[in-house]
């Protein structure tokens, strides 16, 4: 029994795979069910670009690329200083240019138990999120352009006691490509004089994130390799130091934490294909 079980579960992840180009472009065909937000001045979205304000394809690739070489070469030249290296995960940082003792950082690692596209959705699917990421307290799509898969997202974080919660308003654009089994993931705060809002929070107006996903097969089998690198700047009344100590220990849990939300995924789909 358990092995026709088996065999029918790997027949589905064939059909899966053979739909992964559909899937990965479905707000083409069908959208989430997302509650679009309406920002507090909904006119300032006018004769904003998403396409103009994001970075492009060419720019993101390139980083990609980049990011990629210097985390293969395992040598920590380009600022690099190794902050943990354990046998799957790897955490980085060097100072960002400027006066200020802010630091850009970098984690890097495997995972052998969960897909690629579960790893992806448990990040980008925005009501799954606010389920599972206790730091989230709002967590809301503002524009969406589907023919190019770019959005701006609209989110509040909580920050550790005494920090106050802060907001983030930036531009997230997703690169799938199939040939070389790879996704990219890119975000980049935008300007505040370009996107105001009406909240209480502080605005994070330095945000930058860029994440690069290799499949080891499929985006529908179990195995992946990522790159993660990321700065901001909280505007937070605290020692640098103690900011930097936060943001280094944050990478790495949340990256924990989308591990644990991609294998609930895996088996709530399980369930539903046995129940099927």
């Amino acid at each position: 029994m358990y092995r026709r079980v088996f065999t029918y579960f790997r027949n589905f992840q064939r059909f899966q795979k053979a739909y992964s180009t559909t899937w990965y472009n479905f707000h083409k065909y069908k959208h989430l069910a997302f509650k679009l937000y309406k920002p507090p001045c909904i006119l300032a979205l006018t004769g904003f670009s998403m396409t103009d304000y994001g970075l492009s394809d060419d720019e993101i690739i390139k980083e990609a690329k980049t990011i990629e070489n210097q985390d293969h070469s395992h040598k920590n030249g380009n600022g690099w200083e190794i902050l943990v290296e354990e046998k799957e995960l790897r955490v980085y940082r060097r100072k960002l240019p400027g006066k200020s003792e802010l630091y850009e950082y970098k984690c890097s690692g495997s995972y052998y138990d969960i897909t690629p596209r579960n790893f992806v959705d448990a990040q980008l699917n925005i009501e799954y999120r606010r389920e599972w990421d206790a730091n989230v307290l709002e967590l809301e799509i503002i524009s969406d352009d589907p023919e190019n898969d770019i959005q701006v997202v609209r989110w509040v974080a909580k920050y550790p006691f005494p920090m106050n919660a802060r907001i983030y308003i930036y531009v997230r654009k997703k690169i799938v490509d199939e040939n070389a089994r790879k996704i990219i993931v890119s975000s980049h705060a935008v300007d505040e004089k370009l996107l105001p809002d009406k909240s209480k929070h502080v605005r994070v107006n330095n945000y930058r994130s860029s994440m690069v996903i290799n499949a080891h097969k499929s985006f529908d089998d179990d195995g992946l390799d990522y790159v993660l690198t990321y700065h901001d700047d909280p505007q937070a009344n605290i020692p640098n130091t103690a900011y930097n100590w936060i943001v280094n220990r944050g990478g790495p849990y949340f990256l924990k934490q989308v591990h644990v939300a991609a294998k609930k995924l895996e088996k709530a789909q399980e369930k539903r294909l046995l129940k099927n």
